[in-house]
């Protein structure tokens, strides 16, 4: 049993002695000088049965005594505080270091189909896919680890006006001016062309399309392309490699992994038999020539417009698409659950499809989750740019980490782990919903709350166990508590399986960059305050360096980072 779990044991046993009807709860201690668990019941409690508070706490604290427990106190007007034995600690501790999962529990699987891509062919990758690539990537790795059955799709803008802009744009390179764009197209060679070729092709193709017979032509190439015209279709496929490869090639340098790599245009066989099913099942109304869905309620305002399904030209839009792309996930891949993974600018879109899936039933019993998060700023405190004032690329802002890391660092290979990590951790290390300032020096500084600091301290764990290793020092298989410093730091290791509970539950990763955090924090004041390999108990303190490298390196594995063994 976890201490945790003994805690709310006691109290569970506790209130049924006071006859009290309720569910018990713990969290950390705000104050740990008054213990390291607290229940913040009773106020509650106290009201629901019109006792005192105070006095109901001392009954409950009375009762819930027993040898897990150095001491259950009150405080204040009537917190309970659990202070807990150094033998549970102990106990505990080595449970975890046995244990490869470090105590966590698996729950049930659920097949769940995480959304975190989003780029678009012919365009670079910003400042916004590198927040959604990592707490995307790091969702993932915390669903699979308590059990659940992740797949992860990159869901490539690849469909719809923008594509026939971006063909007008390469009819226009190859020398087109008027007449049939086709033949234009077909000569077009995309042979070596890089993403950011493919978006001067795009740019040049959206700036002729304000004029309206250009436009037209765009919508025209777009219609074409959608029915199946092969040539259209041979040159979208070859800028589409392109992109994905692009794509492909960052995502693999920040260890995003994707299963699947499908897009809008994986959607369109579905868009019409959906519209035709929607429409049948008055669902679906026409308005001013477009069709549309209302979405209102389901945690919509009232007054929020309806979704807007066709344009009176006959277009789909994105809505379209996501919508369409939803239901297929729910009936072809058994999605039990559906993670966006945008930026908060996106809620009210995805909260509209949201509603027009499950008013649909094409969403029946399924979780629908939208984790969004906030920008990166400068500091002027509006969105990243470079020193141009041009939105920064996300292949800019990884250059400049690995830069600034191999400044500090001089194995390449070190620095370049230690760069990746450092924009990491920054993005990760504050809750999702909040954006942050990108200050590099900041990111990259081997002090305070940095990827850096995490990643050295896990390398000093290693030379640790290497030094022991070497003189013929084995870890003892029991952890033991000798120093208050001991006791702090593998307290701060038994409160892992609550940070991956609440990461998962919230889809939070900062919950994960906190506990690492935290753990290293209170393993460098242990290392100030015991001697490790020529104290007293050599092994008992190696076994507490184990485990804290155990559960940093689990940490740093479930952020997308990379540990590295020497610094």
């Amino acid at each position: 049993m976890s201490v945790k779990s003994a805690a709310l044991a006691a109290l569970a046993s506790a209130y049924k002695l006071n006859g009290l009807e309720a569910v018990p709860s713990v969290v950390r201690s705000t104050k740990p000088e008054f213990g390291d668990l607290q229940s913040n019941d009773m106020m509650r409690l106290a009201k629901a049965t019109r006792k005192n508070a105070r006095e109901l706490a001392a009954s409950v604290a009375a009762a819930a005594c027993n040898d897990v427990f150095d001491d259950v106190s009150v405080a204040g007007p009537g917190f309970v505080n659990f202070r807990l034995s150094d033998e549970a600690i102990a106990a505990e501790a080595t449970a975890m270091l046995g244990d490869p999962a470090l105590g966590v529990a698996k729950e049930v699987p659920v097949r769940t189909v995480i959304d975190f891509g989003g780029p678009n062919v012919a365009k670079a990758l910003h400042v916004g896919h590198l927040r959604s690539f990592v707490i995307g990537e790091s969702l993932r790795r915390i669903l699979v680890e308590i059990g659940h059955d992740v797949i992860s799709d990159i869901h490539l803008g690849d469909w719809g006006l923008q594509m026939g802009k971006l063909l007008h744009g390469a009819a226009i390179a190859s020398g087109w001016q008027n007449g049939d764009p086709v033949p234009f197209i077909e000569d077009f060679s995309f042979d070596g062309m890089s993403v950011g070729e493919l978006g001067i092709l795009y740019k040049s193709g959206n700036a002729a399309s304000e004029d309206d017979t250009a436009l037209a032509t765009a919508r025209l190439l777009t219609n074409m392309l959608q029915d199946g015209h092969p040539i259209l279709t041979t040159a979208w496929r070859r800028m589409r490699e392109i992109s994905l490869d692009a794509v492909s090639a960052t995502a693999g340098q920040l260890g995003a992994h994707f299963d699947l790599f499908l897009g809008e245009s994986d959607a369109h066989s579905e868009v019409a038999p959906m519209l035709d099913d929607l429409v049948s099942r008055g669902l679906a109304r026409e308005s001013d020539g477009a069709l549309v869905i209302d979405v209102s309620g389901d945690g919509l305002p009232d007054n929020v417009p309806p979704l807007l399904l066709r344009k009176s030209d006959g277009a789909a839009l994105y809505g379209t698409t996501d919508l369409a792309t939803m239901r297929r996930r729910v009936r072809d891949i058994g999605a039990q659950r559906i993670i966006y993974c945008t930026d908060d600018r996106q809620a009210l879109h995805i909260g509209s499809v949201f509603s027009a899936a499950r008013s649909a039933g094409y969403a029946h019993g399924i979780e629908l989750r939208h984790a969004t998060f906030g920008t990166v700023r400068g500091w002027d405190g509006k969105p990243f740019k470079t020193r141009d004032g041009s939105a920064a690329s996300l292949s800019g802002m990884i250059e400049l980490a690995l830069a600034k890391a191999a400044e500090k660092v001089t194995d390449k290979d070190t620095a370049t782990v230690v760069g990746l990590g450092a924009l990491k951790f920054a993005d990760l290390s504050i809750p999702r919903k909040t954006g942050y300032v990108f200050d590099i020096d900041r990111m990259t500084s081997f002090e305070g709350r940095t990827g850096p600091y995490l990643q050295y301290a896990y390398a000093r764990i290693c030379s640790i166990l290497n030094k022991a290793a070497s003189a013929g020092i084995v870890p003892s298989v029991k952890v033991s508590v000798s120093h208050p410093s001991e006791r702090a730091v593998l307290v701060e290791c038994l409160w892992y399986p609550y940070s991956l509970s609440e990461a998962a539950r919230q889809l939070e990763p900062f919950e994960i960059a906190e506990r690492a955090y935290q753990v290293a924090d209170t393993f460098s004041r242990f290392y100030t305050d015991c001697t490790v390999l020529s104290g007293e108990d050599p092994p008992g303190r190696l076994a507490t360096c184990k485990l804290v490298g155990q559960v940093i390196g689990k940490c740093l594995e479930l952020l997308g980072m990379e540990t590295v063994r020497r610094m």
